[in-house]
């Protein structure tokens, strides 16, 4: 089945942008500003700020990864081009191409491909809970003056609703936490942050000029709920406030100036401070002599994953066919207009761009490489009960560029009396390296087939297609390679679940994967819920393990024998059924480390039965 993709254009219009054509210097953003004189010193800890990307995300944008900002970066066609990329030692550094150069740490998600990973879509951001801003950055800018944007938008390519903050001054060639409060600020354009409810995507110009050099170390949006460290014993005066970290050290202007209280104190609110230690220096503005040092730790927030109930280990079509999809040779079929082979449990695929490629395996209109992964299928099965699509692999490439052809759609044939029906699903956008990508196919927008051959079959969305008929074949196109170069994937396992499910009345295992250790944190609190936006709907009643779990928990039930076989890795909780009204259920837990506390949910259900 030969498939087109459609190129996405445009994006963002209308913003007051120039750019000079500068000579890029070679700079480096470890400073050392050692204190020359011996200051009083002080230690504190304190707990973190309330963070969406930590909170909604599970995953904050501390610069450690790659994927903490490479959505829709340098997309085809735009004139926003990143240069001198790198995310080294949880910094992200770059050199700006034009004054419309921006990078994305929430981005919406590809139009029209399906939903899923850290996209705004299903990770919306709300404007009534979040709205300070803040991000610890060193712009190289040789313009002066020079701002750098913050814009805001809906799901849409490009936008039918954004919002723009602007006015925003850098200082230039110094480590700064740079903050704004989104509800607040008096420079906008366009919709207002409290304009809408939600938000899909937020966006950051780092400089108006090109050739500017910039190094980010972490970007926060929080709560605007203050978090106090409180300084004392320091005399009347003038001060800055700086936050040193790395090796070598580079200090970030946390504070840019303060006079403390009549007692000598100042409460210093470290909500933008991402989690971890630092050493802090108070310095006098005239002469910069360090009069107060000591060292700050800011207590990362517990984050919790379920590894059960997950969508990627509950029950399995293929496994439970006698054959799991694990990428051994038995696993596929055939392949076509692309070179496979299997090495070290992987398989191995090479996708020749389209004009090395003969006719057939080239597609119609935008002319892209159509290569075909036919997995070893059970005959006449029926697909529609199993309701994710998961796989892991990796792409080649320096970022992701789907509308090149870096997607994968699924295809699946139907038995219908008379002429069998081939349907189409949307694209999956892949990232570069490697990834676990998990897709609901109950999902609305991605169950609905893209296409349908013969145009008179059906069509109907996934979970509905035993309407037409049994499965007669599954196939999966890994790529639409429309580049000049070859693209490269190995790919580890592909499984197609169903939500698990229990018997009221019995155990079910839970299973989770925190941050941090469990000696690190002092409870769990486990809950079920049909209903998202009630995770403490019902506390859920746990047995206790003989010896018990060393977190004390909040409900108690009679001991099991000490031989039960759950101790296994992945942290295991026994959950008591027996006065669980049947249903479909998440499980959700409150975690408490002594200094915060937040809440998780799992990211598919679990059904109870009737006996």
């Amino acid at each position: 089945m030969n498939i087109r993709i459609r190129t996405i254009t445009g994006f963002w219009v209308g913003l007051l942008l120039f750019s000079l054509a500068l000579i890029p210097l070679s700079y480096s953003f470890a400073q050392d500003f050692a204190p020359k004189s011996q200051a009083p010193e002080a230690n504190f800890t304190s707990r973190e700020g309330v963070d969406f990307a930590t909170r909604n995300l599970r995953d904050p944008w501390d610069m450690s990864e790659f994927t903490d900002i490479n959505q829709w970066l340098n997309h085809t066609g735009a004139q926003n081009a990143l240069l001198d990329i790198q995310v080294q030692n949880g910094v992200f550094s770059a050199r700006t191409a034009s004054g419309s150069t921006y990078f994305f740490t929430l981005f919406g998600g590809y139009t029209p491909a399906m939903y899923a990973g850290k996209i705004g879509l299903l990770h919306p951001i709300s404007s009534s809970a979040y709205a300070c801003f803040y991000m610890a950055m060193n712009a190289q800018t040789q313009s002066s003056p020079d701002y750098y944007l913050l814009s805001w938008g809906d799901q849409y390519l490009p936008p039918t609703v954004s919002g723009m903050a602007y006015g925003l001054h850098l200082t230039p060639s110094i480590w700064k936490l740079y903050q704004i409060n989104l509800a607040s600020w008096p420079y906008i354009s366009g919709t207002p942050w409290t304009g809408r409810a939600l938000w899909q995507s937020l966006r950051i110009i780092p400089s108006l000029s090109a050739n500017t050099i910039f190094a980010v170390d972490w970007i926060r949006l929080t709560d605007c709920q203050p978090v106090y460290v409180t300084l004392s014993g320091l005399s009347a005066g003038t001060y800055s406030l700086w936050v040193g970290t790395g090796s070598p050290e580079r200090q970030i202007l946390a504070v840019d100036t303060f006079s403390p209280q009549a007692n000598g104190s100042f409460q210093w609110d470290v909500q933008g401070i991402a989690a971890g230690t630092y050493h802090y220096y108070v310095k006098a503005i005239s002469g910069g002599q360090v009069v107060q040092q000591g060292q700050v730790t800011i207590v990362a927030t517990p984050i919790i994953n379920f590894s059960r109930p997950s969508p990627i280990n509950e029950p399995d079509y293929a496994t439970a066919a006698g054959n799991a999809w694990d990428m051994d040779p038995s696993d596929v079929v055939s392949t076509a207009c692309a070179n496979p082979s299997f090495a070290n449990s992987l398989l191995l695929l090479d996708t020749l761009p389209p004009a090395q490629l003969p006719p057939g395996c080239v597609g119609p209109g935008a002319g892209e490489a159509d290569p075909r992964l036919y997995l070893n299928t059970p005959d006449h099965g029926n697909l529609s009960v199993y309701r994710y699509f998961s796989f892991s692999a990796s792409m080649s490439g320096a970022w992701s560029v789907p509308e090149q052809g870096m997607i994968v759609r699924l295809i699946w044939r139907l038995d219908r009396p008379g002429e069998d029906c081939y349907y189409v699903s949307r694209e999956i956008a892949l990232d570069v390296g490697w990834h676990t990508y998990v897709i609901d196919l109950y999902d609305a927008w991605n169950g609905s087939p893209n296409e349908v051959t013969p145009t008179n079959c059906p069509m109907v969305n996934w979970k509905d297609q035993a309407q037409v008929g049994p499965l007669v074949a599954f196939r999966i196109d890994p790529n639409e390679n429309i580049t000049g170069n070859v693209f490269h994937q190995e790919i580890d396992w592909i499984r197609l679940t169903r939500v698990d499910s229990i018997q009221r009345g019995r155990v079910y295992l839970i299973r989770i994967s925190p941050n941090k250790p469990r000696s690190e944190l002092n409870s769990l609190t486990f809950y079920y819920t049909d209903d998202l936006a009630n995770p403490t709907q019902h506390l859920a009643r746990l047995l206790v393990l003989n010896p018990p779990p060393t977190l004390p928990f909040k409900a108690y039930l009679p001991l099991i024998g000490s031989n039960a076989s759950v101790f296994q890795t992945g942290d295991p909780f026994l959950w008591d059924t027996s006065t669980v009204t049947p249903g479909v259920y998440y499980i959700c837990t409150v975690a408490n480390d002594g200094y915060n506390q937040a809440y998780y949910c799992s990211d598919s259900p679990v059904e109870v039965t009737v006996p």
